[in-house]
């Protein structure tokens, strides 16, 4: 078990492998949603995972086309891009002009420094991808069949479903507010938010040990809709779909470890 927020789970990453003969990492666990084709009780496979919280926050007064502090030095770019605040300013008349003092925060990689790589040379890294041979194989999940009740009384209006999608993301901030969902799902197309995976992920690349992760939907992050924000409801029924959800999968990748020592 993790712990809540990146640096629990970064640090219970490196101790498992520092401790253990690791050959891979499978996380799992729940997720607030960004995606609204997705719905509570789904379980989201990421092919992609990235930490979001990493900003450099730049002063006011200046803007996209000004250079951030030590951007020169290669410490940090503006390739990821920013979210201006002003653009969030509400109870404005069409006509006014108006700005914000907290101004643009830039995203920025994560800095890497591989096993396998020269010491101290450092690599960067946003968008960290699962194992391919991993998420190939968790591609047999998509018809597996999920619980949808949590009791005889208590159930959504749709079917859980096991759902491929392109990326998740993670930052140690609980997500309810619906405008900042909105942002990042336009700005980087993200379903899953949460606050673990990615630093599994970072430890993994860093380690080069196979990870994947698989997050069940609780709720919409930041709410909008009758059953968008029920976490507190179906919190324990996302955290059972999920767990069904991996124990297949070990079935599946032990099956075929199995098969592949028999042909070999």
């Amino acid at each position: 078990m993790t712990g809540l927020s990146m640096i629990n789970a970064g640090i219970t990453t490196q101790l498992l492998l520092s401790t253990f003969d690791i050959e891979g990492v499978v996380h799992y666990g729940i997720a607030g949603n960004a995606n609204p084709s997705l719905n509570i009780g789904d379980v989201t496979i990421p092919q992609y995972w990235a930490h979001t919280a990493l900003w450099n926050w730049q002063r006011y007064g200046d803007g996209p086309e000004d250079e951030l502090a030590l951007e020169e030095n290669g410490d940090y770019t503006r390739e990821i891009g920013y979210l201006k605040f002003a653009n969030y300013t509400v109870n404005v008349s069409s006509s006014s002009s108006y700005d914000n003092l907290l101004n643009n925060v830039w995203y920025q990689p994560e800095e890497v420094f591989p096993v396998d790589g020269t010491p101290e040379e450092r690599e960067h890294a946003f968008w960290v991808p699962v194992d391919s041979l991993y998420f190939q194989l968790s591609q047999n999940l998509l018809a597996l069949e999920l619980e949808g009740c949590v009791n005889s009384t208590t159930c959504l209006t749709e079917t859980p479903k096991v759902v491929s999608v392109l990326r998740g993301t993670s930052a140690s901030i609980y997500l309810d507010n619906a405008a900042y969902r909105a942002f990042i799902y336009d700005k980087f197309q993200v379903s899953p938010v949460d606050m673990e995976s990615a630093a599994v992920a970072l430890i993994c690349l860093q380690q080069r040990v196979a990870f994947i992760a698989f997050r069940a939907i609780s709720d919409l992050a930041g709410g909008g809709s009758a059953q968008s924000n029920e976490a507190a409801t179906f919190t324990s029924l996302a955290a059972n779909n999920s767990v069904t959800v991996v124990v297949e999968f070990i079935k599946q990748l032990s099956a075929a470890s199995f098969h592949a020592s028999f042909v070999s």
